[in-house]
């Protein structure tokens, strides 16, 4: 019967099975509520670099990485919550201006920071801490806006979404600059032709608003001449009557018609 081998009361360090590793970390691809796939390609491709600063924080956005104030690395948790909220500013981003928002009616429309946190897949919270951390690394641009509120208890100012704007370095940090000055280039090309074209259809609109002021003036002219005319015709027409009987009077033994032949011989017609 063999003996089991003396213990010494302390646990034997476990051997490492290099068959056996932690599982890799996998980051998010992209935002829940992604763009179409018809957005531009210069977009697109930004967002998904953007998934090498997950990796290596410190080699691709160094200021970014640099905002939790220490030199150890940002925390995944806060990485991840920076690019997904610029992802989802990247979403609406306008080639032409960088400006996140679209255009309206009248002017642009912005997205308050719940709107892009929901896009984002974020809780406002941490959404709000990763705008303070891009834009203290000068990725994203920040403006300000209210608007005056008067009422009898005076004059109050509300807050509504600030203006943002993607900044050009975020591009060029990834190497894509040149590709983004050719891109913004071809924006403000179609935004001015679109201006031309609009401004050309302002114009003829005008010109035919005035064609038609013009002819509906002169439809009022002729509406009003026949009004008078009918006016001085029912006069006409009056005093036509009132002569026949005058001459029915002077004359008896005439008959009607000749009262009013002779009447009408008097009388000058209308027009």
């Amino acid at each position: 019967m063999s003996q089991c081998p003396p213990t010494t009361g302390q646990a034997e360090p476990l051997t490492p099975d290099p068959s056996r590793s932690l599982p890799e970390r996998v980051w998010p691809a992209d935002i829940p509520f992604p763009a179409s796939a018809r957005s531009p390609r210069i977009l697109r491709e930004l967002k998904m670099r953007l998934g090498r600063y997950l990796d290596q924080p410190a080699q691709w956005l160094g200021r970014l990485n640099a905002q939790n104030g220490s030199p150890r690395q940002q925390r995944s948790e806060r990485r991840v919550a920076c690019v997904q909220l610029a992802r989802a500013m990247i979403k609406f981003c306008d080639l032409a201006t960088l400006r996140i928002g679209v255009p309206g009616a009248n002017g642009w429309v912005d997205f308050t920071l719940s709107y892009l946190a929901e896009q984002a897949g974020l809780p406002l919270r941490r959404a709000e801490r990763a705008l303070r951390d891009l834009a203290g690394a000068k990725l994203v641009k920040l403006r300000r806006q209210c608007e005056v509120q008067e009422s009898d208890q005076g004059v109050r100012y509300k807050g509504i979404a600030a203006i943002r704007y993607i900044a050009p370095v975020l591009f060029e940090a990834f190497g894509l600059g040149r590709w983004l000055r050719h891109e913004r280039t071809r924006a403000l090309l179609r935004a001015q032709r679109r201006v031309s074209k609009q401004r050309k259809h302002d114009r003829k609109a005008s010109e035919i608003a005035t064609v038609l002021t013009d002819k509906i003036a002169a439809i009022q002219a002729r509406s009003r001449q026949s009004a008078d005319n009918g006016t001085s015709q029912a006069e006409y027409d009056r005093a036509l009557v009132l002569r026949a009987g005058q001459i029915k009077a002077e004359h008896p033994e005439w008959g009607r018609d000749a009262c009013y032949a002779a009447a009408r011989q008097q009388l000058a017609p209308p027009g």
